[in-house]
């Protein structure tokens, strides 16, 4: 017995290192295959945009293809539990807006731990949130949108694609302290159409979802809701410049692997889309979709991630939000 201890001793070292070697070989020739790039969400919206531009690099610098695959449904719960039940592999990643780490605080029962149940790879984007409004409504600035929906309570509708956009929505509310009704929608665009036809008072979107419509001048844009304003909208205020300081929120795009994908290949994967992220082409195209690139290191986009769980469990508390 004393024997058997002591060859189970000697051999312990030699499989750590056995399976240190097999993981880098691994990574050395990863990837040896195409891979899935899931966006749980629908086609033509800002993360299948920025997920395809992605992809294409990718395959590029690979030689293996990244194929998108959008699966929508279920504010991107159903997309997001695909990637949860595939292997860590690295051969499954998945492109996420902040609803992912909403979810959980919005919805009564989930099928996976947004938290233990994927592996962090790196932030890829951000573009703050704008202030959208009919032109059919009689405000121009957002002290006027304010005072008009004071004066007319409950009876102001914003639109909301996903949960960060209602949370968008939910943090003006209260931030200005007034009611208004949200509308949900399957999705960006539906928001734009509605407020561009004038069927919507108040869209809470994204720059990148909002630019094109800016740009042909059907829609009003009264506020961009980051630090600074938008070198794409450079002539709209912030929040803070409007007379709403403290309303600061964003969306980002970030990318993920189930849990247990290896650190080597979660470390290749991130490395090469802040390659990609600091080609001035890249950097050109985000820019003209109103969104900025972020490629931040796995363990940074970890933290992020606990920080923006528990940032928006406190508003969804505050705004008394019920899980359904």
């Amino acid at each position: 017995m004393r024997r058997q201890i002591m060859l189970c001793l000697m051999a312990a070292p030699m499989l750590v290192a056995a399976g240190a070697t097999h993981a880098q070989a691994q990574a050395t020739q990863y990837p040896a295959k195409p891979i899935r790039l899931i966006v749980p969400y629908g086609t033509g919206g800002g993360t299948d945009i920025i997920a395809r531009l992605y992809a294409q690099k990718l395959k590029d610098a690979w030689g293996q293809s990244v194929i998108v695959e959008n699966r929508p449904g279920g504010d991107g719960i159903i997309g997001s539990e695909v990637v949860a039940r595939s292997p860590a592999d690295g051969y499954t990643l998945m492109l996420v807006v902040a609803g992912h780490v909403i979810n959980p605080g919005i919805k009564s029962k989930m099928p996976f731990d947004v938290q233990t149940d994927f592996t962090p790879v790196t932030l890829v984007a951000t573009s703050p949130w704008v202030i959208v409004t009919s032109r059919s409504l009689a405000v121009t600035t957002v002290k006027e949108l304010v005072e008009h929906a004071k004066a007319n309570p409950g009876k102001v509708s914003f639109g909301s694609s996903e949960p960060s956009s209602r949370l968008a929505g939910e943090f003006f509310r209260l931030q200005s302290r007034v009611s208004m009704v949200n509308i949900p929608y399957k999705g960006g665009a539906q928001i734009m159409t509605d407020v561009v036809g004038g069927h919507l008072d108040v869209g809470f979107t994204s720059v990148l979802t909002a630019l094109q419509h800016y740009k042909s001048d059907r829609l009003r844009v009264l506020a961009v809701a980051g630090k600074s304003r938008s070198p794409s909208m450079p002539t709209i205020p912030t929040a803070t410049e409007s007379g709403l300081p403290g309303y600061e929120t964003f969306a980002w795009y970030g990318m993920y692997a189930p849990a247990g994908t290896p650190k080597d290949i979660v470390g290749k994967i991130q490395k090469e889309v802040a390659r990609i992220s600091a080609l001035p082409e890249v950097r050109e195209r985000l820019v003209q979709l109103g969104a900025e690139p972020a490629a931040t290191a796995p363990d940074e986009f970890a933290a992020f991630t606990r920080s923006e769980v528990s940032k928006y469990a406190k508003l969804i508390k505050d705004a008394g939000i019920q899980p359904d």
